[in-house]
C-alpha cells in the first residue's frame, strides 16, 4: 500500500468521530488531530500540532488539484490575519470534514463545493505535503 493510500485509510476512518478538542483518535478529534492521525499513521512516525502548524511547517505546497501521487493533501482555512484556523484532509474522492459545524459534531465526507459553502467567511487554501 502506497504512503498516500495510508493517509486515505487512516482518515476515512475519522467518518462519524465525535469532534473533541485536542483529540486525535477516531474515538475524538478535532480537525488538525484527524489529519496529524493519518500522516502519522502514512509516515510512520509521531505528530500532533494545531491546524496552523500544518499549514506553515508540514504542507507547504500550494496545489491547484489533487493528483500527484508523492503527496498527502488537505485543505486549509485562514482567517484575515492568514492563520490557518481549519483544516480538511482530503481521502481521494472528498474532504474528512472533523468540526464542531458538522451535524451532530461529528466528522463527515464533504465535496469541496460544500467546504466553502460551511466556511464562506474563511479563504481555502489547497496544500501538499511531499513524500
Amino acid at each position: 500500500m502506497s504512503i498516500q493510500q495510508k493517509y486515505f485509510e487512516e482518515l476515512r476512518k475519522f467518518e462519524g468521530a465525535p469532534y473533541v478538542w485536542g483529540g486525535s483518535s477516531p474515538s475524538g478529534s478535532d480537525c488538525s488531530g484527524s489529519v496529524c492521525s493519518a500522516v502519522s499513521h502514512s509516515l510512520g512516525t509521531r505528530l500532533r500540532v494545531t491546524a496552523d502548524e500544518l499549514y506553515r511547517r508540514f504542507f507547504t505546497e500550494n496545489v491547484k488539484s489533487f493528483c500527484n501521487s508523492n503527496f498527502l493533501y488537505a485543505a486549509f482555512f485562514l482567517d484575515a490575519q492568514g492563520r490557518a484556523v481549519h483544516v480538511a484532509g482530503w481521502c481521494g474522492a472528498c474532504y474528512v470534514n472533523v468540526s464542531r459545524l458538522e451535524e451532530n459534531k461529528c466528522g463527515a465526507f464533504r465535496s469541496e463545493s460544500e467546504m466553502k459553502l460551511m466556511y464562506s467567511h474563511l479563504r481555502m487554501v489547497k496544500r501538499g505535503l511531499a513524500v
